[in-house]
């Protein structure tokens, strides 16, 4: 593989640590890579990786934080639905972690977490730091944000709570496992080799699927309706689920909607998908859906934020079937579950499947949609550098969209201009919204995506790449290609709006909203950044003649194998004034 370090010498092939059984499991797991930051307290675990499985299968990506190794691992499972591993050192470590644990879980993706503490046997501790780096339970610091944690206390325990793990993780709805290795149990020699499973007898539970019943009372809702709506939220990476929700939207009629916020689950250029898909919806959003006269939700991640919305005039009259698997992970810690919304059925089962047995019931055939896509009329602008002429530029520099994967967008990116056409064409945003988590998750959408022989490139906003961007060293130093364009407004430009609207409610200035929000004077120099971790830094862009050159370039570097961050200037808007008049930009 290229992106793994290779050890000196022959692996030790003889299971004679706690630690090797835990390496094992990983490896018959199918774990492939392993993101981690290294600590003391799984050092037995780090050795039986490279000494005893010989750094392959799974083998190690170095990071540079916590926050980086869970993140690369979140972003390899958006892109393949399977879990990937990541380390994390003591309680410390998973502390670091903390936030991104939280984005995989509200994003639902399978991820395998293996974490450790100092022994539990006192008399083992090292003074000091062996006893602040042992936990009592490390894995309540989590407990709320993952779907199964266990510490196991010997080696067959190691065997039991990975099995455990791996089916979890897998299991709709994903999240995240927790597994608590004991550094003594780690570093006791065995007196005898427990007995490793077969893996293929301990996969995790198919699809579920919805009553005959059930289906047959959407199917005649669906036949009763003039006006249907699907929304589909979350769905599957496979080809074949893609088709499934093309073969159903076109044989209903439906119009179609679907999630920024998501992978991409329909084609966004299709004449059933009538709106551009959005985080937040709209007014022209809002108008349509109460103008249907029947709405199937599957796996949507707001369905009461769009049908009814506090701010109101969305009480729909529609009939609504509400098919999802997330309320299996709703507990009483965060509010992730979204507002409560109206159904006239609610259905436990796998969205995926629910499409697969309606278009069985349904028999195929096409309708026309019941009204026509809106098509925004692009304007660009001659003088400024716009997100409409970024991705002007970048198409023109790979010519056929269809070969990248978008492993984000930023505010303003133009989905009508980009249309994504298949279930890899974009890998949604971070689940949690946790700030600085846009680096590590698109390097490792981008480590998934070159195994499958796909180039990926990530749009990112300058605050969310400023807090996280040190994750690019991961991808310089294991040759993950990656192109970064950063959308560079110098500001947290999001929260410039917010302090704007309170200004506004307040009968305050609003110019004053960029204070404690520019990120100018000095000005962050972004190239220089990631170029001092081995990557190549373009930009900054600021004049709109420059753009097309520099992007090129990122885009050169990119098909040779290398990793690019491109620094394009986006004017965000007037900012206001001093109280001398003059801009502080």
């Amino acid at each position: 593989m290229p992106y793994l370090d290779t050890p000196e010498g022959t692996p030790d092939d003889k299971v004679a640590w706690g630690s090797d059984v835990a390496a094992q499991m990983m490896r018959r797991c199918g774990i492939k890579y392993v993101s981690l930051n290294p600590g003391a307290s799984y050092r037995g675990f780090h050795d039986s990786i490279v000494n005893h499985l010989g750094n392959r299968d799974p083998g190690m990506l170095l990071c540079l934080h916590e926050d980086h190794a869970v993140g690369i691992a979140h972003g390899y499972g958006k892109a393949t639905g399977m879990p990937m591993g990541a380390i994390v050192h003591s309680n410390v470590g998973l502390m670091h972690g903390h936030m991104a644990i939280f984005n995989a879980y509200c994003d639902r993706v399978p991820l395998m977490i293996m974490g450790a503490t100092g022994p539990m046997d006192s008399h083992q501790r090292r003074p000091w730091i062996d006893w602040i780096h042992t936990s009592a339970d490390q894995a309540s610091i989590i407990r709320d944000i993952i779907k199964f944690d266990n510490q196991p206390s010997s080696p067959e325990g190691i065997v039991d709570a990975m099995s455990r793990a791996y089916i979890a993780t897998r299991t709709q709805p994903s999240a995240p496992v927790y597994i608590v290795l004991d550094a003594g149990l780690q570093e006791s020699s065995l007196e005898q080799i427990p007995e490793m499973p077969d893996m293929t007898r301990f996969q995790p539970p198919g699809n579920v699927h919805a009553s005959r019943a059930d289906i047959d009372s959407i199917v005649a809702m669906l036949k009763a309706a003039e006006r249907p709506a699907i929304l589909f939220g979350r769905g599957s990476r496979k080809q074949e689920d893609w088709d499934a929700r093309v073969k159903l939207a076109e044989a209903t009629g439906a119009i179609v909607m679907t999630d920024l916020k998501l992978a991409a689950t329909f084609p966004t250029d299709h004449p059933n998908h009538v709106v551009e898909p959005f985080n937040q919806a709209g007014k022209a959003e809002r108008e349509i859906i109460a103008d249907a006269d029947f709405i199937l939700a599957l796996e949507w991640v707001d369905v009461g934020g769009l049908i009814c919305p506090p701010t109101g005039g969305g009480n729909t009259k529609a009939k609504i079937v509400q098919v999802s698997l997330d309320h299996h992970l709703h507990n009483g810690a965060h509010t992730v579950y979204q507002s409560m919304s109206p159904a006239d059925l609610r259905i436990s089962a796998s969205g995926d499947a629910v499409v697969a047995d309606l278009n069985a019931a349904l028999g195929g055939g096409s309708k026309k949609p019941w009204r026509d896509a809106v098509r925004k009329d692009r304007k660009d602008d001659p003088d400024r550098i716009t997100m409409v002429a970024v991705c002007s530029a970048l198409r023109e520099a790979v010519g056929d969209p269809d070969k990248i994967s978008l492993a984000s967008v930023s505010r303003g990116w133009p989905c009508d201009m980009w249309p994504l056409r298949d279930p890899g064409a974009y890998l949604g945003k971070d689940g949690g919204g946790g700030i600085g988590s846009g680096p590590s998750l698109a390097i490792g959408v981008a480590l998934a995506n070159d195994d499958m022989g796909r180039k990926t490139v990530a749009v990112l906003g300058d605050g969310d790449f400023m807090m996280g961007g040190h994750a690019i060293y991961t991808a310089v130093k294991h040759k993950i290609p990656l192109l970064v364009l950063i959308n560079n407004n110098q500001s947290y430009f999001n929260d410039e709006l917010h302090q704007e609207t309170v200004a506004k409610r307040r009968n305050r200035p609003v110019g004053n909203r960029w204070i404690g929000q520019a990120m100018t004077d000095p000005m962050l120099d972004i190239a220089k950044f990631v170029e001092a971790q081995g990557a190549t830094g373009i930009g900054p862009v600021k004049d709109k003649k420059d753009l097309a050159a520099a992007i090129a370039k990122g885009v050169e570097v990119l098909n040779n194998g290398g990793v690019a961050v491109v620094d394009i200037h986006v004017p965000p808007g007037d900012r206001g004034t001093t109280s001398t008049g003059m801009r502080n930009t």
